[in-house]
C-alpha cells in the first residue's frame, strides 16, 4: 500500500513554512541577521541563509538524547546550523557533518565551538565527499512535496526526491548492525518512504511521532 498523494500548492507551503516559525517550541532571538537558538545548555547563532532547528529537529533531538552514543562513530547529512551533531557530540559521540550549503558547514562549526564540543564538518552533497562508515546516520532531509528552489524544506514534487538518494547511498556508509535515523513528514508519505528502506534491505520502525499543526511528523529507525 502506498501513501496518498498530496497536492501541495505554494500557497500551502507558504503557510507550512510560517506555521513553523508561529508555533515552534524552539527558543529562538535576532540580532543582526542571525538568529539564535537555545536548546537546553546549548547556543547557536543560525545565520539567515541556514536551516533554524525547528519542531522537526527537536523531535531528532528527542531521539538521540536517549541513544548511547559513548564512542560511537556518527555521521549527519545536512547537518545546517549542527544542531543535532553538537547534540551527539555531547553525548560522547565521535562526530562527522556534512552539508552541501558552505554556509551551514561554517556555523557548524562555528557552533561546535561555541558549546565547546569537538566534530568534523566539512562540505558534501549527501554523501559525495564521505569514505568511512558510521554506527549510526542521521539525517533531516528537505522532505515537503514541494519543487521549490528552497532546499532546505523542499523534497520536490514527491518529497522524497532527496530522500531516495540517501537511502540507495547510506548502506555503504554503514558499520555492521549500523542503523539511520531519518526524519519526515506525513506530507512526505510514510508507507512510501518505507517501502524504500525495504527495497534496499533495511529492516524499519518507527522510533518516535508528533502530531504539530498541518502534519505529523515521524522518525524512522532503519537498520541493515
Amino acid at each position: 500500500m502506498t501513501g496518498k498523494k498530496v497536492t501541495w500548492g505554494v500557497e500551502n507551503y507558504k503557510m507550512a513554512i510560517e506555521n513553523r516559525l508561529t508555533h515552534s517550541s524552539a527558543s529562538m532571538m535576532w540580532s543582526k541577521g542571525i538568529m539564535r537558538f537555545y536548546h537546553n545548555e546549548l547556543a547557536l547563532n543560525v545565520p539567515e541563509s541556514v536551516y533554524f532547528p525547528r519542531e522537526d529537529s527537536l523531535l531528532l533531538a528527542g531521539v538521540l538524547e536517549k541513544e548511547k552514543l559513548q564512542s560511537k562513530k556518527v555521521l549527519e547529512v545536512g547537518c545546517g546550523s549542527g544542531f543535532l551533531s553538537i547534540v551527539m557530540a555531547s553525548g560522547k559521540a565521535i562526530v562527522t557533518a556534512v552539508d552541501a550549503s558552505k554556509d551551514a558547514v561554517e556555523a557548524t562549526k562555528l557552533n561546535a565551538k561555541k558549546n565547546d564540543v569537538s566534530l568534523a564538518c566539512f562540505a558534501s552533497n549527501l554523501f559525495s565527499a564521505v569514505t568511512s562508515k558510521f554506527d549510526l546516520i542521521v539525517f533531516n532531509p528537505p522532505y515537503l512535496p514541494d519543487d521549490s528552489d528552497d532546499k532546505t524544506y523542499s523534497g520536490g514534487k514527491s518529497g522524497r526526491e532527496v530522500i531516495e538518494k540517501f537511502i540507495k547511498q547510506a548502506k555503504n556508509h554503514l558499520n555492521k548492525n549500523g542503523k539511520i535515523l531519518l526524519l519526515i513528514s506525513s506530507l512526505t508519505g510514510e508507507q512510501d518512504v518505507l517501502s524504500l528502506f525495504h527495497t534496499c534491505s533495511f529492516k524499519t520502525k518507527i522510533a518516535a511521532r508528533e502530531k504539530i499543526p498541518w502534519e505529523e511528523l515521524l522518525v524512522i529507525e532503519a537498520i541493515v
